[in-house]
């Protein structure tokens, strides 16, 4: 009986230790399961707002550069636009033009990239809200679109609002998105037609935007000399571009890029003109620019040496090219194509180039010296 107690006893001890580990087992793989499944709801949060990031940057890039591409073919192949800004933001969100199918954006839109992430993410077992582009566009998207500089746009995107919530119904993601600052996109405008001048002489003449040796004439960059052939040379003959300021009480304002597209300069204070030079502040102080011109001009010189083509198209259009013009593109276009509006003038720079005509003004901006 005494031999059974000890053997009972040695078992109960032996067993003892067996059920502590047995106990501590099941609470470590408790735990541990717990903080694998913590971990991946983590991972799956992380996962979804770096790919909203990731995936909202590359579809503003990809459907801006698509949408000023498709801007330029509409505005050369059909007219000027009323307002160049809201066709851009049209065509990115919804790849046409006027309520017109752009065949140019080939689904390359911000209406495709955000239905295809809704159902990405629900197939990761997640959600978002809005859950259409369409309340996207109307509620939760801020965007905002204009030049940067004279040969750059930018846009700038927000989600305003939006929540991302797991199968389980918690909330992963709720405010707006980036959280701080906006989703930037610049297109530079070099090597494209210039939509302006193809659109006023009616597709017979193209000029490509490309800047000049000196960009942006000035204190910083330099000027050009007035008493050398060869800076004569480089603005009338290589037809390239510069950035100007306006002068508003000489009267000369120069077009943005985005002004092109709509074939006006609206000087009145409400107008586009006034607006896209705030927008270009904007833009340039939220990016760390210095202050940079934001007008667009190249010059337009009628001598039939030097081309051909162009007095072949003011002609065939019914132009006419009278004695005193600003060879400022805008002016010297408003000047010899119908209906006329001559209301800017020049004279001549030098008697090299006696048809290369300006403003004093912008005599004055290109060569400093030269006022008249």
């Amino acid at each position: 009986m005494r031999r059974g107690y000890l053997i009972n006893m040695t078992v109960l001890l032996l067993l003892i230790p067996l059920l502590l580990l047995a106990a501590t087992y099941e609470s470590i793989s408790s735990a541990v399961v717990v903080n694998q499944a913590e971990r991946g709801l983590m991972e799956r949060q992380y996962f979804s707002t770096v790919t909203l990031r990731d995936d909202l940057q590359n579809a503003v890039d990809l459907s801006f550069k698509r949408a000023y591409i498709a801007l330029t073919e509409y505005v050369i192949n059909h007219s000027f636009v009323s307002n160049a800004s809201e066709a851009l933001e049209e065509l990115m969100k919804y790849g046409t033009i006027g309520g017109n199918i752009s065949p140019t954006m080939g689904g390359v839109t911000l209406e495709s990239w955000y239905s295809n992430f809704v159902n990405y993410l629900s197939s990761m077992g997640m959600s978002i809200e809005p859950s259409t582009p369409e309340e996207l566009f109307n509620s939760h998207m801020e965007m905002l679109i204009g030049p940067v500089d004279s040969f750059h746009v930018a846009v700038r995107v927000k989600l305003r609002n939006i929540t991302i919530t797991d199968s389980s119904g918690r909330v992963r993601y709720s405010g707006d998105f980036p959280a701080n600052g906006y989703v930037y996109s610049i297109v530079s405008v070099e090597g494209f037609e210039d939509p302006f001048i193809v659109r006023m002489l009616n597709g017979l003449y193209t000029r490509i935007i490309e800047p000049c040796r000196i960009p942006y004439p000035g204190e910083e960059y330099g000027y050009y000399n007035v008493n050398k052939s060869e800076d004569i040379n480089e603005l009338v003959l290589n037809w390239c571009y510069v950035g100007l300021y306006d002068n508003a009480s000489a009267g000369v304002y120069y077009p943005t890029v985005l002004e092109r597209f709509e074939g006006t300069v609206n000087t009145n204070p409400n107008g586009h003109h006034s607006y896209y030079l705030h927008l270009a502040e904007t833009f340039q102080n939220a990016l760390g620019m210095k202050p940079t011109p934001v007008g667009l001009t190249t010059f337009i010189v009628p001598n039939r040496t030097i081309d051909k083509a162009l007095l072949g198209a003011i002609q065939s259009i019914g132009g006419s090219i009278p004695d005193n013009y600003d060879s400022v593109d805008y002016y010297f276009l408003k000047c010899v194509v119908p209906p006329y509006s001559c209301n800017v003038t020049g004279t001549p720079v030098s008697p090299e180039q006696r048809r290369f005509q300006l403003d004093n003004y912008t005599k004055k901006a290109l060569f400093d010296n030269a006022s008249g």
